[in-house]
Protein backbone atom coordinates (compact mmCIF):
# COMPACT_ATOMS: atom_id res chain seq x y z
CA UNK A 1 0.00 0.00 0.00
CA UNK A 2 1.29 3.70 -0.94
CA UNK A 3 2.59 4.82 2.24
CA UNK A 4 0.77 8.19 1.79
CA UNK A 5 -2.62 6.21 1.86
CA UNK A 6 -1.72 3.70 4.60
CA UNK A 7 -1.00 6.89 6.75
CA UNK A 8 -4.05 8.61 5.74
CA UNK A 9 -6.28 5.42 6.22
CA UNK A 10 -5.25 5.22 9.51
CA UNK A 11 -5.85 9.27 10.64
CA UNK A 12 -9.38 8.81 9.11
CA UNK A 13 -10.41 5.88 10.47
CA UNK A 14 -9.27 7.18 13.92
CA UNK A 15 -11.13 10.11 12.98
CA UNK A 16 -14.47 7.86 12.33
CA UNK A 17 -14.26 5.97 16.09
CA UNK A 18 -13.71 9.55 17.49
CA UNK A 19 -16.93 10.38 15.48
CA UNK A 20 -19.25 7.34 16.04
CA UNK A 21 -18.07 7.72 19.76
CA UNK A 22 -19.25 11.64 19.42
CA UNK A 23 -22.35 10.93 17.63
CA UNK A 24 -23.68 8.62 20.13
CA UNK A 25 -22.24 9.69 23.80
CA UNK A 26 -22.14 13.11 22.97
CA UNK A 27 -24.75 14.17 20.29
CA UNK A 28 -27.39 10.97 21.35
CA UNK A 29 -27.75 9.69 17.65
CA UNK A 30 -28.34 6.32 17.29
CA UNK A 31 -25.76 3.64 14.83
CA UNK A 32 -27.81 2.84 11.89
CA UNK A 33 -27.85 -0.82 10.88
CA UNK A 34 -27.86 0.33 6.91
CA UNK A 35 -27.08 3.10 5.17
CA UNK A 36 -30.70 3.34 4.36
CA UNK A 37 -31.65 3.43 8.05
CA UNK A 38 -29.52 6.44 8.60
CA UNK A 39 -31.07 8.53 5.67
CA UNK A 40 -34.76 7.45 7.14
CA UNK A 41 -33.46 8.57 10.86
CA UNK A 42 -32.49 11.70 9.57
CA UNK A 43 -35.60 12.40 7.85
CA UNK A 44 -38.02 11.42 10.10
CA UNK A 45 -36.28 12.78 12.94
CA UNK A 46 -35.91 16.84 11.05
CA UNK A 47 -32.00 15.67 10.56
CA UNK A 48 -31.97 15.56 6.75
CA UNK A 49 -29.60 17.69 5.39
CA UNK A 50 -29.05 20.78 8.28
CA UNK A 51 -26.51 22.03 9.38
CA UNK A 52 -27.04 22.28 13.28
CA UNK A 53 -24.82 22.51 16.65
CA UNK A 54 -26.00 19.29 18.70
CA UNK A 55 -24.42 19.71 22.54
CA UNK A 56 -21.48 21.43 21.20
CA UNK A 57 -20.67 19.47 18.01
CA UNK A 58 -21.31 20.70 14.76
CA UNK A 59 -23.16 18.57 12.41
CA UNK A 60 -23.91 17.98 8.92
CA UNK A 61 -26.38 15.01 8.09
CA UNK A 62 -26.32 14.16 3.68
CA UNK A 63 -27.80 11.20 2.70
CA UNK A 64 -25.54 7.82 3.82
CA UNK A 65 -23.74 10.26 5.73
CA UNK A 66 -22.88 12.94 8.18
CA UNK A 67 -20.19 15.53 8.60
CA UNK A 68 -18.91 16.43 12.43
CA UNK A 69 -16.95 19.06 13.92
CA UNK A 70 -15.42 18.04 17.17
CA UNK A 71 -13.37 20.95 17.92
CA UNK A 72 -10.38 21.18 15.51
CA UNK A 73 -11.13 17.71 13.90
CA UNK A 74 -13.67 17.51 10.94
CA UNK A 75 -14.63 13.84 10.06
CA UNK A 76 -17.22 13.26 7.14
CA UNK A 77 -17.77 9.91 6.34
CA UNK A 78 -20.80 7.83 5.10
CA UNK A 79 -22.09 4.57 7.12
CA UNK A 80 -21.43 1.04 4.63
CA UNK A 81 -24.52 -0.58 3.45
CA UNK A 82 -25.17 -2.69 6.38
CA UNK A 83 -24.38 0.11 9.34
CA UNK A 84 -20.23 -0.17 8.76
CA UNK A 85 -18.81 2.57 10.53
CA UNK A 86 -15.37 1.80 9.12
CA UNK A 87 -15.58 2.47 5.33
CA UNK A 88 -14.73 5.32 2.57
CA UNK A 89 -13.85 6.18 -0.17
CA UNK A 90 -11.46 8.39 -2.09
CA UNK A 91 -13.37 11.61 -2.20
CA UNK A 92 -13.62 11.61 2.01
CA UNK A 93 -10.14 10.76 2.07
CA UNK A 94 -9.14 13.51 -0.13
CA UNK A 95 -11.22 15.80 1.43
CA UNK A 96 -10.28 14.70 5.03
CA UNK A 97 -6.49 16.32 3.67
CA UNK A 98 -8.25 19.77 3.59
CA UNK A 99 -9.96 20.14 6.62
CA UNK A 100 -6.82 18.41 9.43
CA UNK A 101 -3.58 18.24 9.65
CA UNK A 102 -2.84 15.20 7.90
CA UNK A 103 1.25 15.62 6.61
CA UNK A 104 0.12 14.14 3.23
CA UNK A 105 -0.15 16.40 0.16
CA UNK A 106 -1.58 14.84 -2.58
CA UNK A 107 -4.69 15.59 -5.60
CA UNK A 108 -7.79 13.97 -5.57
CA UNK A 109 -6.82 11.71 -8.72
CA UNK A 110 -3.55 10.58 -6.80
CA UNK A 111 -6.06 8.64 -4.04
CA UNK A 112 -8.61 7.20 -6.18
CA UNK A 113 -4.99 5.75 -7.58
CA UNK A 114 -3.68 4.42 -4.39
CA UNK A 115 -7.08 2.89 -3.85
CA UNK A 116 -6.98 1.06 -7.03
CA UNK A 117 -3.68 0.00 -6.55
CA UNK A 118 -4.43 -1.21 -3.24
CA UNK A 119 -7.52 -2.87 -4.15
CA UNK A 120 -5.84 -4.26 -6.82
CA UNK A 121 -3.37 -5.98 -4.55
CA UNK A 122 -5.96 -7.42 -1.87
CA UNK A 123 -5.30 -4.75 0.24
CA UNK A 124 -8.17 -3.26 0.96
CA UNK A 125 -12.08 -5.25 0.45
CA UNK A 126 -15.13 -3.42 -0.93
CA UNK A 127 -18.34 -2.90 0.59
CA UNK A 128 -21.01 -1.90 -1.44
CA UNK A 129 -19.60 1.26 -3.10
CA UNK A 130 -17.39 2.27 -0.17
CA UNK A 131 -13.92 0.69 0.67
CA UNK A 132 -12.41 -0.76 3.66
CA UNK A 133 -9.02 -1.56 5.30
CA UNK A 134 -8.80 -5.45 6.81
CA UNK A 135 -6.50 -4.64 9.75
CA UNK A 136 -8.35 -1.60 10.62
CA UNK A 137 -12.12 -2.74 10.94
CA UNK A 138 -14.18 -1.47 13.59
CA UNK A 139 -13.38 -3.87 16.53
CA UNK A 140 -15.75 -3.27 19.33
CA UNK A 141 -19.74 -3.63 19.63
CA UNK A 142 -20.79 -0.25 18.65
CA UNK A 143 -21.80 1.95 21.93
CA UNK A 144 -25.69 1.48 21.70
CA UNK A 145 -25.97 -2.07 21.07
Amino acid sequence: MHAGLDTLIGQFRSAQDIGVSTLVNTVGLPIPNSAHDWASYCSENGLARINTTINGVDIYTHGYGVELKIGTLTIDFDWGPNGERDVFDAWRLYNFTFDNVTGIECSHSDVIDWIDSAYASGELVKIGYKYADPNRRWRTPPPNQ
